[in-house]
């Protein structure tokens, strides 16, 4: 016998005979003892078993068992099969066996199919509201009263968009819209915490047309420290900074700087020797020139220069008749 899952319903027929010949029917029986066993269950006793006499008069020994435990399958199976074990005083043990399945369509109905295997389409609902009119908004009604209007109308709104001047203010914007754009927008606002008109005013105010000596001020006093970073301008500037690159000039003498001029003098006049074939300090050389210029003595071809006393020649110079130096006597 096969029982859809969930039905507690259903009646099973069984035999009762005599526990000793097997065969006489007994008739009158009461005080079931009924075990269960589902999918390979343990067997388990039924609480109160339902079990009637069908008709001891005309249908001797027949008893109907109600299945009304355990009945529903577990999930995931299509079917599993039930058993019984029906014992009472002076019966032989009955054992019947079921079969549960999961039912496909609802218990008790019949699912209709035509000649040409198509599904019995439904005529009548049971259970439901019937509809007496429209209680949602649609294409044709209310606004355009047909579906043509209203496509015409959707057609003219998106005609409208992009329209010089027009842009989308042609399209019907909700009031309330308004209110939670504006929202979403203080909401994300108030998240990124900008600055406000009177912080940006007030932090650009010092940039506000920057004058050649404001930008020099800053350029100048700005810190050291965070111009010096390794392969910068700054760092390189930093080692070699005037203060240590010059030191060694800071405490020149006035003899030193004498030294440095004799030894270029006597340097560059190396090839101007004089009689005794010793080179002229700055000094000899700068008074041999005063005395040229200023006490010399000329003839007709000879240049002398005195002395600073005026005693003795220290310079003499033979000219040719070109008038041109022929020799230089040095005195000393």
């Amino acid at each position: 016998m096969r029982i859809p899952s969930g039905v507690t319903d259903q009646y099973v027929y069984f035999v009762a005979v005599d526990a000793t010949d097997f065969t006489t029917r007994e008739t009158g029986l009461s005080s079931f003892t009924v075990y269960r066993s589902r999918n390979g269950g343990v067997a388990t006793a039924m609480t109160t078993p339902t079990v009637n006499e069908t008709s001891s008069a005309n249908m001797p020994g027949v008893y109907e068992l109600l299945l009304d435990e355990d009945m529903t399958i577990d999930a995931g199976d299509d079917e599993q099969e039930m058993v019984f074990h029906i014992t009472a005083t002076g019966m032989a043990p009955v054992t019947r066996a079921i079969t549960l399945f999961r039912a496909k369509i609802t218990a008790g109905n019949t699912l209709g199919v035509e000649s040409d295997g198509d599904l019995t389409k439904v005529n009548t609902l049971n259970g439901h509201t019937a509809q007496t009119g429209d209680s949602f908004a649609r294409l044709g009604a209310p606004a355009g009263a047909s579906v043509s209007a209203d496509i015409a109308a959707v057609e003219a709104q998106t005609d409208d968009i992009g329209v010089a001047g027009a842009g989308l203010t042609a399209i019907p914007w909700n009031a309330a819209w308004d209110a939670e754009v504006q929202s979403e927008a203080t909401d994300a606002l108030n998240a990124y915490d900008p600055p406000t008109k009177a912080e940006l005013d007030s932090g650009l105010a010092g940039l506000n047309d920057p004058t050649a000596a404001a930008i020099a001020d800053q350029v100048w006093d700005e810190a050291k420290a965070g111009h010096v970073s390794a392969g910068s301008f700054g760092e390189e500037v930093q080692a070699h900074a005037l203060t240590s690159e010059v030191s060694s000039l800071n405490d020149l003498s006035a003899a030193d700087v004498n030294a440095q001029v004799d030894a270029a003098f006597t340097t560059q006049m190396s090839d101007s020797v004089a009689a005794d074939g010793t080179i002229p300090t700055r000094e000899q050389a700068l008074l041999m020139i005063s005395r040229f210029l200023f006490e010399r003595s000329v003839s007709s071809t000879t240049v002398t220069v005195t002395k600073e006393d005026g005693s003795t020649s220290s310079m003499t110079f033979t000219l040719d008749d070109g008038n041109n130096p022929s020799s230089i006597t040095r005195s000393g």
